[in-house]
């Protein structure tokens, strides 16, 4: 066996034929007898080779077959790369089949510090478009731009693309928080930055984009309808979450998130920072300690016993667990989810 493929030809030596005859062969201890019918004999090593000759022809096919890749999936579709998930779940709505999307992010992984594998550098290269984030989100970005690897053939800042068009971002000493996905009106400019990036590389399925893209818009309006209803008559006004996420969240509507840790959930907070945060849920009457779905809920939970309490879920959608994927769980839902967990914690009518 060679390369995987066996020569059932080559695998079976073909006898040498000696006839009955009755005169005496000639006998040699250095050399192998030879046959009365050289005809014969010739036309059996011509058969053999020409055996062995079409073994080897159609076992190299049949290696090929196996080993060739399978590129029917990329054939005539955009290739992007997105830095996480909120960004790759714009690109695969919005591109449908004309797309296919690399989510760099392992579901279940914390984004704040991933960083991409030498291969997935690779793979950003060699797409036609690729989305990141910015603000600092993904702080592997500075040393992938001084690289001297190849660049793919267009690249999204989300941050710089959605400050062009007039978003004002929420700043502390001189730092963007990098959460703005959270918000659903920003969220639906970020669906229109990717779809124009779309129709600039495939202006023939121009129209199937824009519908796409338009569908989205459509539910991110509904969503943000049903975040002002859901929480415009609550008691609390204020909730305790784990860390700096829904600061674009709370802007839009009009609630106060005091955060456990600061901009990464990996971060820890110090014992006087916890002290602080349970007389701030005591005084404000808070009940309720947000958790989140890839983070260690620690903090949260040591909070909440406290002070009495309980823990919800409050999902950055940072990245998708693996049980939320494996549901069809997206965007969408996963802010649906917030919106009833808030509307739990202050108490919504």
């Amino acid at each position: 066996m060679e390369n995987g493929v066996r020569s059932s030809a080559a695998s079976h030596s073909v006898p040498y034929f000696i006839p009955h005859t009755p005169f005496p062969l000639p006998k040699s201890p250095y050399s192998l007898p030879t046959s009365p019918f050289p005809i014969l004999s010739a036309m059996t090593r011509k058969l053999t080779i020409l055996i062995v000759s079409a073994a080897i022809i159609f076992g190299g096919i049949a290696l090929f077959v196996i080993r060739a890749p399978k590129k029917e999936k990329e054939i005539g579709k955009i290739n992007i790369v997105a830095s996480f998930y909120p960004l790759a779940y714009i690109a695969t709505t919005v591109g449908g089949d004309l797309v296919s999307v690399n989510d760099l992010v392992p579901a279940g992984t914390e984004p704040h510090d991933f960083d991409p594998s030498p291969r997935q550098l690779v793979d950003i290269g060699h797409s036609d478009l690729f989305l990141y984030n910015g603000a600092g989100f993904e702080p592997w970005i500075k040393k992938w731009e001084g690289s001297t690897l190849v660049r793919p053939a267009r690249v999204i800042n989300m941050a710089d693309a959605l400050k062009e068009k007039g978003v004002i971002f929420v700043e502390e000493d001189g730092v963007i928080n990098p959460h703005f996905w959270l918000d659903p009106i920003i969220f639906s400019g970020e669906v229109k930055v990717v779809r124009d990036a779309l129709v600039a590389i495939d202006p023939v399925h121009e129209n199937i984009f824009r519908e796409n893209a338009g569908r989205l818009i459509k539910e991110l309006e509904d969503l943000d309808q049903r975040f002002r209803a859901g929480l415009s008559s609550c008691t609390l006004h204020d909730v305790i979450v784990l860390h700096e996420a829904f600061v674009y969240l709370s802007r839009r509507y009009g609630f106060s998130a005091t955060s456990i840790v600061g901009i990464s959930p990996e971060e820890e907070p110090s014992p006087k920072e916890l002290v602080r945060i349970i007389t701030i849920a005591r005084e404000k009457g808070v009940k309720h300690i947000f958790s989140e779905t890839v983070a260690s809920p620690k903090f949260s939970e040591a909070i909440a016993r406290e002070i009495d309490g309980t823990t919800l879920v409050l999902n950055p959608i940072e990245s998708m667990t693996p049980s939320e994927v494996q549901s069809g769980q997206n965007y969408i839902f996963a802010m649906g989810m917030n919106l009833n967990n808030l509307r739990n914690a202050m108490l919504c009518n």
